[in-house]
């Protein structure tokens, strides 16, 4: 069966994601996502083995990543870990589950390529919304698009107040869209514009916003 919107045909037997960076056979596969040079978001939508720690997704062991910069956000707090000639300087224990969106800092100067592969997540899959906070999330498929209106994505629970601030590492600029009165937001949907890419949520509402999306291989 085609993965459905997530997924289209490659060949006969693969499958492709909207984008034509994701890859995947019987939802088992990789993503490509390309960093900018400077500070990007980026996320991981893919159960990888054995783990989503930043060793297992970005290995370091020979300093491949050296001088790069990762910023994990969770708890209101950033946990960063650089890249040496041996490793991660925070062991490379930092977690970048499906849903989670973190900063990656590339000291190049030109894009480069990651990949990061795994299995995609599927049933009824709830990212958590801290309330009364900024949270750095993506979504939890290996998905893009507009996040209303993207069947897979499907985010409704925005209400008055609440922000989405998309960064666009290109142009090094954030683009801020607000929830108004009536359900809708005051420019525009808001896009996440690439899979393995990320935003920040703004959650304005007294208790945590439930952001669920759902996903069967069978869709």
């Amino acid at each position: 069966m085609l993965l459905s919107a997530l997924l289209g045909t490659l060949g006969s037997v693969s499958l492709m994601a909207q984008s034509t960076n994701v890859y995947s056979l019987n939802a088992v596969g990789y993503i490509n996502v390309t960093v900018q040079p400077g500070f990007n978001i980026v996320s991981c939508p893919l159960i990888a083995s054995p783990d989503n720690t930043l060793n297992t997704l970005l290995t370091n062991g020979t300093g491949q990543y050296k001088k790069w910069q990762f910023w994990g956000f969770t708890g209101g707090q950033y946990k960063e870990e650089i890249g040496t000639a041996a490793g991660w300087n925070g062991g490379g224990t930092s977690v970048l589950a499906p849903g989670q969106a973190a900063w990656l800092f590339n000291p190049g100067s030109a894009p480069s390529n990651i990949i990061f592969v795994g299995t995609v997540p599927s049933g009824s899959l709830t990212n958590t919304i801290v309330s009364n906070s900024f949270n750095l999330v993506s979504s939890i498929l290996p998905t893009s698009g507009d996040i209303i209106t993207n069947t897979l994505m499907s985010f409704k629970t925005q209400t008055k107040k609440d922000q989405v601030w998309m960064y666009d590492a290109v142009a090094k600029a954030y683009k801020e869209t607000l929830a108004t009165a009536t359900g809708g937001w005051n420019n525009g949907d808001p896009v996440q514009a690439t899979v393995g890419g990320g935003f920040w949520y703004f959650n304005a509402q007294a208790t945590n916003n439930q952001w669920v999306e759902s996903f069967s291989v069978g869709q």
